[in-house]
């Protein structure tokens, strides 16, 4: 597809959890418009699909490097910037995709749990916005988008905490941007359903769960691919967005809307 039009050309964009599914496209999406990828990995196994995805986008033209993060752990994050900083001069983008969530009922749930969850879904957003801004508010702004869900604004049973840690990455995306608009750093939110991509294949193929859901749930019809996400980040990445500011634009098919 062509991306060109978003004006995003030579850009530096860092992408978390570039892997696969929603990262893994937003990361192909990114390089079609123009842009150069940082991409960011847990660093235990998968290696093979993130160097898959580097030569994807390479074979496009673009400079890509492949990062090994642990996006729970503050001092990854900080050599993450530092990283991309010393190899490109600049970060322009930074989406942080990277999440983590248990299937627990809320009764069952152990401190573990709960901590892996809001370290991997929102401690990880908050310290990877702070250490961007400090290398884009001095060179004059950049664009952040974190990815949200739908269970940031609606309840969903078995996922107590994710949902608490994605209405954390919205609004604290509203709070960031009350600090670091004025200064060029805009932060936004893609918030997308349940996608179809290999981490969700067990929930989908429960049976009658996909039927239920496209029937009751989602007004569209049909379950979230991966690609549907590109063009919303795409947007809130380039001067298109420039006049959109801590907004949460939900990409869900319409379940929200119930």
């Amino acid at each position: 597809m062509d991306y060109s039009s978003f004006g995003l050309k030579d850009r530096i964009a860092i992408v978390t959890g570039a892997s696969q599914g929603i990262g893994r496209a937003i990361a192909l999406g990114l390089a079609q418009a123009g842009a150069h990828l940082v991409l960011a990995k847990y660093p235990v196994g998968g290696m093979e699909e993130i160097q898959k995805v580097k030569a994807d986008i390479e074979a496009l033209g673009r400079r890509a490097i492949v990062v090994p993060t642990d996006v729970s752990e503050v001092a990854q994050l900080n050599a993450l910037m530092d990283r991309a900083k010393a190899e490109f001069g600049r970060i322009d983008i930074l989406v942080n995709n990277a999440s983590w969530t248990g299937t627990t009922p809320a009764l069952e749930v152990t401190e573990e749990e709960y901590d892996k969850t809001m370290d991997a879904s929102l401690k990880s957003v908050f310290f990877a916005c702070q250490a961007a801004a400090r290398i884009m508010l001095p060179q004059g702004g950049g664009r952040i988008i974190n990815i949200g869900s739908n269970f940031g604004e609606v309840a969903f049973k078995k996922r107590s905490v994710y949902a608490a840690a994605k209405a954390g990455v919205h609004h604290l995306s509203r709070a960031l941007s009350l600090e670091w608009a004025h200064d060029g750093v805009l932060v936004n939110v893609v918030a997308p359903c349940i996608t179809e991509t290999e981490s969700r294949k067990n929930i989908l193929e429960r049976p009658g769960y996909k039927e239920w859901a496209t029937k009751e749930m989602l007004p569209r019809g049909r379950w979230a691919q991966p690609e549907d996400m590109v063009g919303a980040v795409l947007f809130l990445a380039s001067p298109l967005s420039d006049m959109v500011v801590g907004h949460v634009l939900m990409v869900d098919g319409g379940w929200t809307i119930h």
